[in-house]
Formats: structure tokens, C-alpha cells, sequence
């Protein structure tokens, strides 16, 4: 019998917050005009999308994640704790009663959510765009940056151009932390002969574009707010050539991405 802690494990609720609170960003951008029930409806099937790209990645994801002692814990289809029948089913489950709630919204968010819902399954299942180079970190840069954002923003029936250069900045974003995450699997994916982004280039390169699209995020983010403020990323330390940790420099660049999103998104509540 399946166990309910199989179940929420294998949506990996802590490790979609991020994605998560952008939508929730969003939305709390655009909350004048739209109806509490609306924002409810449009927040659930959000988090519903977050947790079915989880799942579906985690059914096709049991080569490489069972090669692999701390991917194992988080995957309890790797793990045999929940069959691929099962998993594959919980994830049509939340891809279908998401889809049902954004048609009751509005017909842009619902396509909108669609291309989401596509780009994310095509991601993980075949054709595998995660194992792919270079479109692997443009699909994850998509559906879960900028049309996350974007399906948030349009919950009103329209996208402002400042929600845009937002969105265009998250999308940055989501490709520096897809490069991120391939890294931390660097060894796994390896041994298991993909060919991500970072496999294909190098670690030295993937490292330099973490730092690249960072910056063009916060500056394309603060640009929407003032112009003048883009010189902000250039007054900071990345720590290449000095000595710093990559993590700490990660962990500099998510809070100033995170400032600047609340800076900027805070304009327009």
C-alpha cells in the first residue's frame, strides 16, 4: 500500500518554494481588481504545477537518481517505495485538476499553464530536454521562470511592461539556477552519460554563466524599476578570481535577486 509520506515526498514540497513564491509574487503583484476566489484558484493551481513537475521528473529520473545515495532519499520511486504506475498517475492527477482550475479563471492563464504543463514534461520525459545541452537550461528557464511569473501576472487578463522585464529577468534566473542544480549533480549525470549543459562545456564555463546570468537578472530586474539602477550588479562581489566559495557567492546572488524582485514588484501592489 502506498504511504502518504511516499506521496509527499515525491512532489518535494520544500523544494519548490522557490518556485512557489514566485508564482505567489506574482499574483500578489496583480491583487487589486481580481477576486479573492480568483487568487485562490490561481495560487492552488500554481503550487499543483510546481509539485507535478517534481513528480514527473522523479518517474523518469530513477536511472540517474538511484546511482546516487542523496537522490535516492528524495525520490521514492528510485527508492521502491512508490511504483512508477503510481507516480505517473498522481502526476496526471495534478497536471489535470491544475488545468481545470486556471480554465475557470482565464483563458490566457490557461494556456499559459498548458505550455507550462508541456515544457515541464518534456523536460524530465522523452524527448528528455534535461538531458540535452543548452535546451535543457532554456526549457527549465521557461516553465519554471518566466512563464511562472508571466501566468501569475496575467491572472487580471493583462501583462504591464514591467511585469515583462520581471519576467525576462526571473527567466535569467531560473537558467543560472538550472546550471546550479546540473552542477550539484555534476558526478551522477556523468556516470549516467548525459549530456547537460555543464557535462558538454565544462565546469569552469557553467560556473562563469551562473555568474552571468545572475547579474543579467538583477540588472534587467532593477532596470524595470529605474534605469539609473542598473549599476547595482556592478558594485557586486561575484568572487571570481577572488578566492570566494561558489555557494557563497550563489547564496550573494539569491538574496540580491531576491531584493530587487521586492523592490521592483513592490512598485505595483
Amino acid at each position: 500500500m502506498t504511504s502518504i509520506s511516499a506521496i509527499i515526498r515525491n512532489i518535494r514540497p520544500i523544494e519548490g518554494r522557490a518556485y512557489i513564491a514566485i508564482i505567489g509574487f506574482s499574483l500578489l503583484m496583480n491583487i487589486k481588481g481580481v477576486k479573492l476566489l480568483e487568487l485562490v484558484m490561481a495560487f492552488l493551481a500554481g503550487v499543483l504545477f510546481v509539485w507535478y513537475a517534481f513528480s514527473i521528473n522523479n518517474c523518469f529520473d530513477v536511472d540517474t537518481d538511484s546511482r546516487n545515495p542523496m537522490k535516492v532519499r528524495k525520490n521514492p520511486i528510485a527508492s521502491g517505495e512508490l511504483s512508477l504506475k503510481e507516480g505517473l498517475l498522481l502526476s496526471v492527477l495534478l497536471a489535470l485538476t491544475g488545468a481545470g482550475l486556471t480554465l475557470k479563471i482565464n483563458f490566457e492563464m490557461f494556456i499559459v499553464y498548458l505550455a507550462m504543463i508541456l515544457l515541464a514534461t518534456m523536460y524530465s520525459a522523452p524527448p528528455r530536454l534535461k538531458g540535452k545541452p543548452i535546451v535543457d537550461v532554456l526549457s527549465h528557464g521557461l516553465f519554471f521562470g518566466g512563464l511562472s511569473f508571466i501566468y501569475g501576472s496575467i491572472v487580471d487578463g493583462n501583462l504591464s511592461n514591467v511585469e515583462m522585464l520581471m519576467a525576462i529577468g526571473i527567466t535569467f534566473y531560473s537558467f543560472a539556477l538550472e546550471l546550479r542544480n546540473h552542477l550539484e549533480d555534476y558526478e551522477s549525470d556523468l556516470m549516467a552519460g548525459l549530456r547537460t549543459t555543464p557535462i558538454v562545456i565544462g565546469r569552469a564555463r557553467s560556473e562563469l554563466l551562473v555568474e552571468i546570468f545572475s547579474l543579467l537578472a538583477i540588472t534587467v530586474v532593477l532596470y524595470a524599476f529605474k534605469p539609473h539602477l542598473i549599476v547595482a550588479p556592478s558594485l557586486m562581489v561575484v568572487g571570481r578570481g577572488l578566492g570566494i566559495r561558489p555557494q557563497t557567492v550563489y547564496r550573494m546572488f539569491d538574496i540580491a535577486m531576491i531584493a530587487a524582485l521586492l523592490i521592483t514588484g513592490g512598485t505595483n501592489l
